[in-house]
């Protein structure tokens, strides 16, 4: 099985949002789904319809989204990339 990617910093992080829009990522066994329109971030455990956040924008998102209780922010270098 093949390495997943991680990202090597926030700005990182933050660049692939801002670019792709798109990114799916595992972090603790759990799987996320986060969809950027340009706009709002809306974020979900996979499948998990009723888990969805909505942000405005990226810097509401790394600013305040937590995962596990620890803020998105200081985990980036954490999350397992499995696609964006």
């Amino acid at each position: 099985m093949m390495p997943y990617d991680k990202y090597k910093n926030l700005k990182e992080f933050i660049t692939d949002i801002d670019d792709v829009g798109e990114i799916i990522f595992q972090y603790n066994g759990k799987e996320y789904s986060l969809d950027y329109d340009g706009e709002k971030i809306n974020i979900a455990e996979s499948y998990k319809q009723e888990t969805e956040q909505t942000f405005n924008g990226i810097d509401d998102f790394i600013n305040n989204f937590k995962l596990d209780g620890k803020p998105i922010k200081d985990i980036v270098t954490e999350l397992e990339i499995i696609a964006h």
